[in-house]
């Protein structure tokens, strides 16, 4: 299992503008808080600019500057995003009105919840996990991949310990069972483009409902 930061391969999509989804937000919320994968980001930025640079030129028709310039002349401004709350990473913050505390959570117990993130879509599965101090989730292996990135609290498995910004993968070769610090609950933000698979005798019996 990989941990604490992006690879290079998603940073360089990032930068490119080719995650424009659930992976996306997940990837900019660990931008926000990693100074390191900032500076990797910049890199990459820089390189796409030179990659430009020695690209052929491409000729645009007679009046498409005009045509561009008086396009962004006529658009109304946009309103800056002001709601959310401030300890959440900027780019949940339109998607998530309040603090943790008040979203509608779920789950089959006291000690692990989940909340399932409107920007979902066909591809990937995104949701809130809030793990109960000192608790844990069953064990478990992955039917694809998932990406996670702790949000408040830490959490622990066999392969390490995982703290608030540190970001996570998990795929098919993972078997873990994730456990929350004793000190606070934890809660974790995951990205899955399939749903995990219970390994235990009552985690199996919950693998029908798990999208």
């Amino acid at each position: 299992m990989a941990n604490y930061h992006p690879s290079d391969e998603l940073l360089m999509q990032f930068t490119a503008g080719q995650k424009h989804d659930a992976l996306g937000v997940l990837v900019a919320c660990h931008l926000e808080s990693c100074s390191e994968c900032r500076k990797r980001t910049q890199v990459f930025e820089q390189l796409g600019g030179e990659l430009l640079d020695a690209s052929k030129e491409v000729k645009f028709s007679n009046g498409f500057l005009d045509s561009l310039l008086n396009k962004l002349k006529d658009a109304p401004p946009k309103e800056v995003e002001s709601s959310g709350d401030i300890r959440l990473p900027r780019p949940l913050r339109r998607f998530i009105p309040g603090y943790f505390d008040t979203l509608p959570w779920s789950g089959i117990s006291r000690n692990i919840k989940e909340f399932t993130l409107p920007f979902s879509d066909e591809r990937y599965t995104a949701k809130f996990y809030k793990i109960a101090a000192g608790k844990e989730l069953p064990i478990h292996t992955h039917k694809g991949n998932e990406f996670t990135l702790v949000l408040s609290g830490q959490f622990s498995d066999e392969a390490g310990d995982y703290k608030e910004g540190d970001f996570i993968l998990a795929d098919t070769d993972t078997l873990h069972q994730p456990k929350a610090s004793k000190d606070a609950d934890c809660i974790c933000f995951a990205v899955m483009d399939a749903p995990l698979k219970f390994t235990g005798f009552f985690g199996r019996m919950l693998n029908p409902f798990l999208r």
